[in-house]
């Protein structure tokens, strides 16, 4: 019976399994990568982070979804990684090789396995405003906007959250089945310093953060000037910060990061 070395981290409550570089290889096929994630049969989590082997271009991260699909990166994902190579280093700068290609993390340790964790990506590209699902949403809502942050998403603009987001969520993935479904962020824009986020993640479902719709979120206001560079993004799991370089090519977006737990996991 195989057993498998993991970490547990989570940024802003959204969480991972860790499998770092010196585990042993083993074919993680989608239903595997769902047992582990299980809530109850497994060791339970968002999502399951594979980690190659370390080389001068950076660290191979393969990601899966709670539901054993594949998905292209996570910005929380990237922050767990990140945090699990800091070790115990005070500062560290990483790259990660994901599907989306190399993404610069920097860890600064705070201690007793606390992380303040950042990112870098290129501004996402916004489109402009889609028909689809707007039949049957509210009439107070506005979007669809597609953005593409590495990964698709879809972005509402709201007044409130007085709406049945997660329904709403969940319809927009039987109408994107050619990209396994479609991440869905509603954002409440409280003024333009300020966003409030809630979240429907592809092969999750409602989750209380997501760092990848954070960017998406962010960009999608931008790009309609709803906002200014920089940006707290409120979620239930916490806050990120957001940062847009004065070229506006590029966003940065920190946050806390924490080791929640190590241990073994037996296949049987």
């Amino acid at each position: 019976m195989p057993t498998i070395h993991f970490a547990k981290y989570q940024a802003i409550e959204n969480d991972f399994c860790v499998i770092g570089p010196a585990s042993p290889g083993f074919n993680w096929t989608h239903r595997r990568a769902a047992e582990i994630c299980h809530r109850r049969r497994g060791v339970g989590s968002d999502g399951l982070i594979i980690l190659g082997k370390p080389s001068a271009k950076g660290v191979p991260f393969r990601l899966f979804n709670a539901d054993g699909s594949r998905a292209e990166w996570s910005g929380n994902g990237v922050r767990c990684a990140a945090a699990h190579l800091a070790g115990q280093k005070r500062r560290a700068q990483l790259r990660l090789l994901t599907a989306v290609g190399s993404i610069e993390s920097i860890v600064i340790t705070k201690g007793s396995g606390r992380f303040l964790a950042s990112f870098e990506r290129p501004m996402p590209i916004v489109g402009d405003p889609i028909s689809a699902g707007r039949k049957s949403s509210p009439a107070r809502l506005a979007g669809p906007i597609p953005v593409d942050a590495g990964n698709p998403h879809w972005i509402y603009v709201v007044a409130d959250f007085d709406i049945p987001w997660e329904e709403l969520g969940a319809r927009a993935q039987s109408l994107n089945r050619p990209t396994h479904g479609v991440n869905v962020e509603f954002v409440r824009v409280l003024n333009r310093h300020q966003v409030e986020l809630r979240i429907f993640e592809r092969g999750v479902g409602p989750t209380p953060s997501s760092g990848s719709g954070a960017l998406a979120a962010v960009a999608a206001c931008w790009t309609r000037g709803l906002v200014d560079s920089r940006v707290r993004i409120i979620s239930p799991g916490g806050e990120q910060k957001a940062e847009i370089s004065k070229d506006h090519n590029t966003v940065r977006l920190s946050a806390m990061t924490h080791h929640v737990c190590s241990g073994d996991w037996k296949i049987s």
